[in-house]
């Protein structure tokens, strides 16, 4: 069985940072971490009703009124992932009641066919890029509160860092980010702009990394800073 060994992945991670590099914010959708009250029926047999979105964080059902607080799984049944409720036969919750749900939204699943983000605001030129090694002591932190220092010499590790200026999507929610390489800046954009908007960029280029979150709302008094480390 052949192996694709540390050498030639630094090799790759190598040719890999002598390419331009961008991070790519977006405000995702709106429910992504959002929190949603609403009136649902219980209907069909079994009895269900099915909330707005999935992947769901948590939920609580109540009865109209909110005056009883219904309890999984002897009052209703949930499934996290697709957003169904049933209802217990023997439970609580009377036969065709109409419940109140308070659901807290996730995000969805992250897939290795993403090409995309699901709306991309814009992107900077990623500031550093970097061959790194895991190290318990580093000064270098990533998302998971790993930590790494910089090496000198190639690894398969690439450390690659921006920090959004203050006005960049200054008062947008951004859900989600990611790291493109090769991308082409449109006809007229200077070489030296490091933020583009989506219709200044001609070719995206290739999605390396994606990472979604329930919100980071923005505002003109701060920046907005991300770090991962690419793993090949």
């Amino acid at each position: 069985m052949a192996l694709l060994v540390n050498s030639g992945r630094a090799g790759l991670a190598s040719a890999l940072k002598a390419r331009p590099m961008f991070f790519a914010w977006g405000r995702g959708a709106s429910w992504w971490g959002a929190t949603d009250v609403k009136l649902k029926t219980f209907a069909g047999s079994p009895e269900q009703f099915t909330l707005d979105h999935a992947p769901v964080a948590s939920l609580v059902v109540n009865s109209q009124g909110s005056a009883q607080t219904y309890q999984s799984p002897g009052d209703y049944l949930f499934d996290p992932n697709t957003g169904v409720v049933t209802r217990v036969n023997g439970g609580a919750i009377l036969a065709g009641a109409t419940a109140q749900a308070q659901a807290v939204y996730g995000t969805p699943p992250l897939s290795a066919s993403d090409g995309a983000l699901t709306g991309e605001i814009g992107r900077r030129a990623a500031s550093s890029v970097e061959f790194v090694m895991p190290d318990p002591n580093g000064n270098l932190y990533t998302p998971g509160g790993d930590r790494w220092s910089v090496s000198s010499t190639a690894t398969r590790y690439l450390y690659v860092a921006t920090q959004f200026d203050f006005l960049e999507a200054a008062t947008e929610t951004i859900r989600e980010v990611g790291i493109f390489v090769d991308s082409v800046r449109a006809a007229g954009v200077p070489e030296g702009q490091l933020y583009l908007t989506p219709e200044e960029v001609a070719e995206p280029g290739y999605l390396l990394l994606l990472d979604r979150f329930a919100g980071i709302p923005r505002s003109p008094s701060s920046r907005q800073g991300f770090s991962y480390v690419l793993v090949i």
